[in-house]
């Protein structure tokens, strides 16, 4: 079992990262991706709604010491439209086509809300990549977890259509889970959290909230039984006032998995890796000690 910790807030964080240059945009089979730096390969996937942004000012402060591959998903941000399904096992698939092309069979992986259950299909699906230490943030892996409440409202019959189009939209639907779903306004401004949400996910944003919720009992139940039996060297890290997922959720991941050490940011919503880059990226390098 691991620890847990509570780091409190320190404002350093600046919306200008000289370091971000680091990272050059490249596609490959209709996936578009950042990537940079040198040293042993970490892919960063991202949730919904979100694109590879959410990693950016994260993934750019770890290219000294990682290779760093932030994709967005089939459909979200510069990439394709996925040419068959758009599920988790449709999304890993084309992620493992990405890895393949880079020649990467070795690797540290994290994932933030939906891309933590990304990571862990990705690992379940494809057994012979070889997962050196794993990041989650801000991710339920549980099916009996309370669901965010944009979640609760896409299943309503007749009503659900209209909300997944609000919320993957960057108008008013968007709008209510910034002032819901990040804490610290000043660090994230608004401006920038709407312009990382790129148009041309907005068709898949709404079918991944619907099939998210469509799948949650079969597949979350496989992750949850897969956490005891992942070895390496894992690092949960959660908002103290992410109002989706409690930290309890955090805690518990950190409980299910062997090897796993639990950071809690103080004064910090759900989208961790934009509200607290630096915490997020000097813990990663602390806990993996590259």
């Amino acid at each position: 079992m691991g620890q847990s910790f509570i780091r409190q807030r320190h404002r350093t964080h600046t919306l200008e990262n000289p370091m971000e240059e680091r990272l050059h945009r490249r596609k490959v089979g209709g996936m578009s991706f950042l990537m940079g730096g040198d040293g042993s390969p970490l892919l960063l996937l991202h949730g919904v709604p979100g694109s590879a942004y959410t990693w950016l000012s994260v993934g750019s402060r770890l290219t000294t010491r990682f290779r760093v591959i932030i994709p967005d998903l089939m459909g979200f941000g510069a990439s394709d439209a996925p040419a068959a399904g758009d599920d988790l096992e449709d999304q890993a698939q084309a992620v493992r086509q990405l890895l393949a092309h880079l020649r990467i069979t070795h690797l540290y992986l994290g994932g933030h809300d939906f891309g933590g259950a990304l990571a862990l299909t990705l690992m379940r699906l494809y057994p012979e990549l070889t997962l050196h230490g794993l990041v989650l943030a801000a991710s339920n892996l549980f099916a009996d977890s309370r669901l965010p409440w944009a979640l609760r409202m896409v299943g309503v019959p007749g009503l659900g259509h209209l909300v997944a189009w609000g919320m993957a939209g960057n108008g008013l639907g968007l709008r209510l889970i910034y002032e819901s779903a990040v804490r610290d306004k000043e660090d994230l401004p608004w401006r920038d959290f709407r312009r990382h949400r790129a148009a041309s996910g907005l068709r898949q944003t709404r079918r991944a909230f619907r099939r998210s919720l469509a799948q949650r009992r079969l597949r979350y139940a496989e992750m949850e039984a897969a956490l005891p039996h992942i070895h390496c060297s894992a690092l949960v890290i959660w908002g103290d006032e992410d109002p989706y997922y409690a930290v309890a959720v955090g805690e518990r991941i950190r409980t299910a998995l062997p090897d796993a050490v639990l950071k809690v940011y103080a004064f910090t919503g759900h989208f961790v890796p934009e509200e607290r880059p630096i915490e997020t990226a000097e813990d990663i390098i602390l806990r993996f000690d590259q």
